[in-house]
Parts: structure tokens; sequence; C-alpha cells
């Protein structure tokens, strides 16, 4: 049974899909869960917005003082006199006063204009004479005065539905008083991470057995959008494998698996996943690393099926896994993030995308990738030492100066169309 299960799946496989096929394939596979939750803003940060936010009033607030001067009407600094009496004074935080004509108020930055005032000198400009001033030449009418309304209208769309939210949207939610926010719940993701030689952290290491840095990896990865991750280790055995994949399939709205995609005695995983029922919609992508690697549905649950070395499970994770989870929160479509290679390339594959460690840097105002460490999907350093996956499209030579797509290991959002 397992025989015709395996002649079945690889005959299926025997051609390679391309990786940008792939990755419009991944999206299509996937809709936003549609669940919501109400968090704190002190909670929200890395969350998803998930509707959209109408500012509950004007930002600022009021017509308010920009520094820290003298509010007047500008015709009693134009055609009255230069010296005008001070009858007011009016800080952050105050009620708003009556501005006399032909007098001139005291006011500090983000207080309240007083009624009537039009124009703010500042403190430079004037000199303070008792309980009087004298007002250089060079105010213009309305200087130094932000108006309610001019950072955000009351009404207007403050957050769209979608948005990553970071410290600069909580900044904003806290200026419009909002105590908490509706959120897209966690996509619900099991990572099964398999190999009989696995050990997990701080536990000794047989010969011939190494520890598990693909769960560890995946796990942070995904969490960075609280995303709700479990991970567990099973051996190379079919039969267990399978059971666990019916398990995690249950309760997940995403089931990962690393390892045993490949044509090796021991590489059980697409077996399981079409013994319990599950499909394989896409088997084998033309991309370098991470051929070996799956994208279907097991029950209810989409199912992508990594490789085992960790460089393929990074390309993986990058290309495909994080976008998935993005379109199930509700996040719009990104444009693809560009930077300038610093390196050459030739044609290493006719038919083959290439993901390769990159360090972004700074040149002369310029966004450049340069080329980290030797080759070998096996490697952990080089990615260590990364900033992100440049993207070698298949078959072209790349040469320096070209503009590639690059996949960010921490979030860079840019914005879609």
């Amino acid at each position: 049974m397992i025989a015709r299960l395996r002649e079945r799946c690889f005959r299926a496989s025997s051609v390679l899909v391309s990786f940008e096929t792939a990755r419009t394939a991944a999206l299509d596979m996937v809709r936003p869960h549609g669940r919501i939750e109400h968090v704190p803003i002190a909670a929200a940060a890395g969350r998803v917005l998930a509707r959209d936010l109408a500012a509950p009033h004007a930002l600022p607030p009021f017509d308010q003082a920009a520094m820290d001067g003298y509010a007047l009407r500008f015709p009693d600094r134009e055609n009255i006199r230069p010296n005008l009496p001070i009858t007011g004074r009016t800080e952050a935080g105050d009620p708003p006063g009556l501005l006399l004509p032909g007098t001139a108020h005291s006011v500090m930055t983000g207080g309240i204009l007083p009624q009537g005032a039009d124009t703010v000198v500042m403190l430079e400009q004037a000199v303070r004479r008792g309980d009087s001033i004298d007002i250089a030449p060079g105010s213009a009418r309305g200087s130094h005065i932000r108006r309610a309304g001019e950072d955000v209208p009351a009404g207007s769309l403050a957050l769209e539905q979608g948005r990553h939210i970071r410290w600069p949207e909580i900044a904003l939610l806290a200026a419009f008083g909002i105590e908490s926010v509706p959120v897209a719940e966690p996509v619900r993701i099991a990572v099964l991470v398999t190999g009989s030689e696995l050990r997990g952290p701080g536990k000794p290491l047989p010969a011939g057995s190494i520890h598990d840095s693909n769960g560890p990896m995946l796990a942070a990865l995904l969490r960075e959008s609280g995303m709700d991750i479990s991970v567990q280790r099973v051996d190379d055995d079919g039969a267990a494998i399978a059971a666990e994949l019916a398990r995690l399939a249950g309760k997940a709205d995403i089931v990962v698996t690393t390892a045993g995609m490949s044509v090796g005695a021991r590489d059980h995983v697409p077996d399981a996943v079409m013994a319990i029922g599950g499909q394989l919609d896409i088997f084998k992508i033309a991309m370098k690393p991470g051929k070996p690697l799956a994208l279907g549905r097991i029950g209810g649950a989409v199912y992508v099926g990594l490789p085992g070395n960790p460089q393929a499970v990074a390309c993986g994770a990058l290309a495909f896994l994080r976008p998935m989870i993005d379109a199930m929160l509700g996040c719009p479509a990104k444009a693809p993030f560009m930077a300038e290679a610093a390196f050459a390339r030739g044609i290493r594959s006719a038919d083959r995308t290439e993901l390769l460690p990159v360090r972004l840097c700074n040149r002369n105002g310029r966004l450049v990738a340069e080329r980290v460490g030797p080759e070998g999907s096996h490697r952990l350093a080089p990615i260590a030492a990364a900033d992100a996956m440049a993207i070698i499209p298949a078959p072209r030579p790349l040469d320096p100066g070209t503009l590639v797509e690059i996949l960010p290991f921490a979030r860079m959002l840019p914005k879609g169309d």
C-alpha cells in the first residue's frame, strides 16, 4: 500500500513547479480566517488590525500653539502697535482663554489657542517689558499654529484593516484614547519536526545525533506576529508521522513538517500525508535550496512540507509560509522588496530559482545586498550573518547593480500598489 502511494505521489510530481507558480498557488490556497479578538493596545504590537479604524476625534483635537510664545490677532500686530499688553496665560492642559482685541496671551507649546487668536509669535521674536511685549517685525499671519485635524481629521480612516500594528500605530491609537483594538486571532500553526537523529536543546548527543535547529528557528520566525505555534518532534516512522499529522490537522490552521520529503528510505512524510487522506497539490519546486517542498491540505488544515536542511527550511518559510500566514490574517499583498545586488552570479541552473543569504548595506544612500558565507543548504552560519534571502530567477545571469527581490528576515513592510 505504502509503495503504491509513493509511486503515485512521485509520478504526479515528476515535473518541477516553477518558483513563481508555486508562490501564486500558495496564496490561492488560503483565505482570511475571519476570527477576531480584542486586545489592549499595550498587547497589540505585532498583531494585525481586523477592521478599519476611523478617527474618533481630530488630531490635534483643537488649535494648538506650536511654539512657546505669544498668541495674538494678526491685525493687532500689523495695524495697531508693536507693543501689546499681556492679558492671559495658557499652558498645555489649560482650558481656552479669551483674547481681547489689542492684547496678547502667553502660550506654551501644545496649549490650546485662545479664542480670537490667529497667530503665535515665538519668544525669540518678542521682548517682554513687564506686562507687555514688543514684537520684532517678520511674523506672518497663522504662524506657529497646529490646526485641529491637520494630522488626522475626525472621522477619517486612521488605520486600515490588515495593517501590522507596530510602535507607531500604538502611538496613534494611544493619542486617540483607544484602550483596545480588534485584531485577527493568531493563526494556529503546528510544526512537526521529523528525524530520528534529532535531540532537543540541552540533551546529550549520542554518536550520529544532532540538535534540532529547525523547530526553534521556525518558532522564533513565526512568533513575530503573535502566532499560536506548537512544535513537536517525531522519529522517522511512517505510522507515527501519520498519526501525529492527523492529530495536529484537527486543531491547526496550518500544519508544517520539516524533513522526510525526499526519496530516501526514511523519507516517510509524503506517504504519511496521503495515507491519512491528505492531498499534495504541489510537490517539488524549481528552487535551490528547497526543491522537495510540498503544498496541500490535510482535512481542514493547509499543509506545508518543508525540506530538512536549515537554509532550505528558512527559504521555504520566508517565501511561502510567511505570506500564507499574512493572507490568513487578512493582510493585503505587498509589493516586492528590492535591493541592488553587490555580487555577480553566473547561470548555475537552467530551471531553478536560487535563494542566497545576503547582508543589507547602505552604500552612498543605496540599499545593497551583499553575499554572505559559502554555499550549502546545511549551513547555519551564513543565515545567522545575513539579513535576508535574495531571489535570483532562473535562468539568467546576475550582474552587480541588478535589482533583485529580497525576503527580509525581519519584517520590512513596503506598501502594496
